[in-house]
């Protein structure tokens, strides 16, 4: 399902969003404050203006990462309107379902000057997704003994569970700039028309 411009103008704006942010709304700032949009990035969105669909929740730490980046670049290019969709006020996400069945977030859904539909992304980068991977790894290997660190992450006691996020976070943040570039380049494969549509 194609979003229409009228559906697409009844999303609501960045600041709306940050208005009615319940979860994160500080780290949803500092995102927006420590994004860097690189001038490459935004001469190829002067070039090729793009209306975002956003669809996320306030909740979801990809969310919290990326959504930013996006409020960051609408700010700073002309030629980039976003709109944001709260996924559980919405049924847009059918559409744009993960692997046409998990209700990942953030979804972007980029549509041109003519309102055609570009593409979308959804979640975050695959090379972040490695890395993560590859952080998780690392993790178990060199804290074998905390219990059930080798478990999946909502069968880990409470405590191994706790490590586990802080050290999930404490890269994240730490990749801030680096998964932005990853974000970057997929996006705009994306609206140049050289990425599948996942």
């Amino acid at each position: 399902m194609a979003i229409s411009r009228e559906t697409y103008e009844g999303g609501i704006t960045a600041e709306q969003f940050l208005d009615i942010a319940e979860a994160n709304k500080d780290k949803f700032l500092e995102n927006i404050d420590n994004a860097t949009i690189p001038d490459d990035v935004k001469a190829f969105f002067s070039e090729h203006p793009v209306s975002v669909a956003a669809i996320g929740e306030d909740w979801c730490t990809d969310v919290v990462h990326f959504l930013p980046v996006v409020i960051k670049l609408a700010r700073e290019v002309d030629g980039v309107d976003l709109r944001v969709f709260q996924r559980d006020k919405t049924d847009l996400i059918e559409s744009y379902l993960n692997q046409g069945e998990f209700k990942s977030i953030p979804v972007f859904v980029f549509i041109d000057k003519d309102w055609n539909e570009l593409g979308h992304f959804i979640e975050r980068p695959a090379r972040a997704t490695q890395a993560m991977a590859g952080e998780s790894t690392r993790f178990q290997r060199e804290n074998s003994d905390l219990e059930g660190v080798t478990r999946s992450y909502g069968n880990m006691p409470d405590e191994t569970r706790d490590k586990v996020r802080a050290n999930a976070a404490r890269f994240r943040w730490d990749n801030f700039d680096t998964w932005n570039q990853y974000f970057f380049e997929e996006v705009r494969d994306i609206v140049a028309g050289k990425a599948a549509v996942a």
